[in-house]
């Protein structure tokens, strides 16, 4: 399973996560953004459909993205719609670097305005707990 692209305008993508991202699945997710970013995509919005699972390989994943993105000035922007998986991210400490938004035009309205700010104030790196036990 790869991701579904949904919309491209310049730097900025949305794409959809398959509903599973997991050790099976995310090696396939993986490649397919990272040649989202190769081909020059600096900011990435991630929809996550209500039924997403997603284990630690695929939190993986997506951090392997926000550091790639972040490195560039980019960012990632996730739409997670499900209250639980949201809540879980906040215990990992993922919502403290990653924007997390409840829909999808959140995320993009968030993404554009990320893109549209001249100059990001520089931000202390953050340590990111163990995704283990996602």
């Amino acid at each position: 399973m790869e991701l579904r692209l949904i919309d491209r305008s310049d730097d900025l993508v949305v794409a959809a996560l398959p509903d599973d991202v997991d050790l099976f699945t995310s090696s396939d997710v993986r490649a397919a953004g990272e040649r989202l970013l190769d081909e020059g995509c600096r900011y990435l919005v991630l929809a996550a459909s209500p039924d997403l699972f997603i284990d630690s390989s695929g939190l993986t994943v997506l951090l392997t993205f926000w550091h790639r993105l972040n490195d560039t000035g980019g960012a990632l922007v996730l739409a997670v719609p499900d209250e639980h998986l949201r809540w879980r991210m906040n215990i990992l400490g993922l919502d403290s670097v990653l924007p997390i938004t409840v829909t999808l035009d959140e995320a993009v309205t968030r993404a554009h305005r990320l893109r549209d700010t001249p100059q990001r104030p520089e931000q202390p790196v953050r340590r990111i707990r163990d995704a283990e036990g996602a």
